[in-house]
């Protein structure tokens, strides 16, 4: 079969009917984006409608009773049941030659939904290769302005409608981005490849109009490349620099490279603008105490927020912040020098440990790595001192977070039994989560796990919460565990006060903690070897067959695949399982 396309010349009039079927196929593949919107937004009504329906005809079985026997033997059931195993599959992530590729599920609608764009890319375009061209241009730049709206934090109405936040929308921006650029790619080949058969390179490529296109599409490859995980792990800020930069330039240059654009542009610039002034709105400077953990490269940062912030915070246990250092409490010579400067691209993520709603504060925990912004905490912390009486302001944006945006289902009745576990600082996610659960259902069964390095490095969760009566290191369901990869004999540094079964090698055995009151400090107790994660999800999907189970973790990429790995396999023998893995990648 030959190549259809060709270079044709057209009349006016015929100029003018290709320019509206262009336009018509561009808003038909921008309004084809809400069509995932208005399913939701369906399937949310029919679930609350079936759930009406079934409240007033049945009621919730007990656990292991035999109406809940009866009921898993159903045709309802084993549906429900199949969907739930398709889901979890779709979840899972794709590996490639030992890189991370994403999950199933991008790949799965990623690929559905370029193959509809490019659908929409070829139809009506007869024989004309400057129609086709063309096409893909406008298709692709179509689908910008829901980029912005994917990427959107504090005011997303995606979020909305499928009820999560930006965090699990991100990975969704992340794919529209790969299939736009990749529409992108096709246009400026089939453009490059016409002005070359036309013998114009020079002439067409540096006109203004044209050469702004060139820009705009070199720097959506460099968002791309420097959004790579081994270029955002080698530098953070220059991933959030790039794009930041070129989310604003972006929609400026193809406003001037293509007039049938402008009106997505506009679109794109005016989500963007606003996103921007709301996270500046819902921004607080607060007077915060930086102070180090004894024994740990760990720093304390005690936040006081106004009443309206506490009560948002406390509604919502696991969340996080944006945290931002404001100019007051920069270093450099001035608010102009590069030192300085750099603090305008750094916001970091940091997980809310505790919420003191007595004294109107916050408290957050985090580890002193080498990026500016942590060594910079630590410099204050190390040194005692602070701008305004012993404190420093930070800016705070919160609260954030898709898990502590549906604690409220996490503690109703639809949950039967709880799973967190923890990797380090990690717990900051899981404790607050652990002691909000209780408050609300002092019954529940609920078990912690949670592995750190170092005695030294638990220490900040025996007063996390004060409105608890006890430290969650003396309760019999919270088991700790030390990975000890440090001498004890230090006093200072970021693995100090290990235990003293640490051998020369820095060797030590697995061990639950607790506490010793007598000497005030944390004991070892007689467990070997790391955390068998398989055991403990074993374990605990064993302990009731029928119940309804939520297992939460946050720690290393490797502990999060593999208790996923292990609660999958209960999954698929049919077990009803919420999850949750929080990170922070992006």
């Amino acid at each position: 079969m030959s190549w259809p396309y060709r270079f044709v010349d057209l009349s006016k009039e015929e100029v003018q009917i290709r320019r509206q079927t262009l336009d018509r196929y561009g808003s038909y593949a921008q309004y084809s984006a809400l069509t995932p919107i208005i399913i939701a937004l369906l399937f949310r009504l029919g679930a609350y409608l079936s759930q009406r329906w079934q409240s007033g005809g049945s009621y919730a079985a007990v656990p292991g009773s035999p109406e809940l026997k009866t009921r898993r033997h159903t045709w309802s059931h084993s549906w429900d049941a199949t969907i739930k195993k398709w889901k979890w599959w779709l979840a899972d992530d794709v590996y490639f030659m030992g890189q991370h590729w994403g999950q199933k599920d991008q790949w799965v609608f990623g690929l559905a939904w370029a193959a509809w764009l490019l659908v929409l890319s070829v139809l009506e375009t007869g024989d004309d290769y400057l129609h086709l061209t063309k096409r893909f241009g406008i298709i692709a730049v179509s689908q910008i302005p829901f980029q912005y709206l994917l990427a959107l934090k504090s005011f997303s109405p995606i979020a909305k409608a499928f009820r999560t936040s930006h965090e699990e929308l991100n990975k969704w921006h992340r794919v529209l981005s790969r299939v736009t650029l990749s529409l992108l790619v096709l246009h400026a080949v089939f453009y490059l490849n016409f002005f070359v058969a036309k013998g114009i390179v020079q002439k067409r490529l540096f006109a203004p109009v044209v050469f702004a296109g060139v820009v705009a599409f070199a720097t959506m490859n460099m968002m791309t490349s420097t959004a790579a995980s081994t270029v955002r792990r080698y530098s953070y800020r220059v991933f959030f620099i790039t794009h930041l930069i070129g989310a604003f330039a972006i929609p400026v240059l193809v406003f001037f490279h293509a007039k049938s654009a402008r009106l997505f542009m506009v679109k794109a610039i005016i989500v963007f603008l606003i996103d921007l002034t709301v996270r500046r709105l819902r921004t607080i400077q607060a007077l915060s105490k930086v102070e180090t953990i004894p024994g740990t490269n760990l720093i304390k940062i005690s936040a006081s927020i106004p009443q309206h912030k506490v009560n948002a915070f406390h509604t919502r246990p696991g969340s996080h912040i944006y945290l931002s250092v404001p100019a007051a409490a920069r270093p450099g010579a001035g608010p102009t020098s590069p030192d300085a400067m750099l603090f305008e691209f750094l916001f970091n993520p940091f997980t809310v440990a505790s919420v003191d709603e007595d004294n109107g504060s916050l408290t957050l925990v985090a580890r002193q790595l080498d990026g500016p912004l942590t060594r910079h905490l630590g410099r204050f912390a190390n040194a005692g001192t602070g701008i305004e009486d012993g404190k420093v302001p930070l800016c705070i944006e919160g609260p954030y977070g898709a898990a502590s945006l549906h604690f409220d289902k996490l503690t109703g009745s639809s949950v039967d039994r709880f799973l967190l576990v923890a990797g380090g600082v990690g717990a900051t996610f899981t404790v607050p989560i652990y002691h909000a659960i209780l408050q609300d259902n002092p019954s529940a069964k609920v078990e912690l796990v949670w592995s750190v390095h170092g005695a030294s490095d638990a220490t900040w969760a025996t007063a996390a919460d004060k409105s608890v009566s006890k430290s969650v290191l003396d309760d019999p369901n919270v088991r700790v565990f030390l990975t000890g990869e440090a001498l004890n004999s230090d006093s200072t540094g970021p693995m100090a006060g290990l235990p003293s079964e640490t051998n020369a090698e820095g060797e030590m055995e697995m061990s639950s903690l607790q506490r010793d009151r007598r000497r005030n400090r944390l004991t070892s107790e007689s467990s070997r070897k790391r955390p068998d994660l398989r055991k403990i999800v074993d374990d605990f999907f064993r302990q009731g067959a029928e119940e309804r189970v939520a297992v939460l973790v946050c720690g290393p990429a490797e502990m999060g695949r593999e208790v996923r790995e292990h609660v999958g396999a209960w999954v698929m023998k049919g077990r009803d399982v919420v999850w949750h893995n929080e990170a922070f990648g992006w």
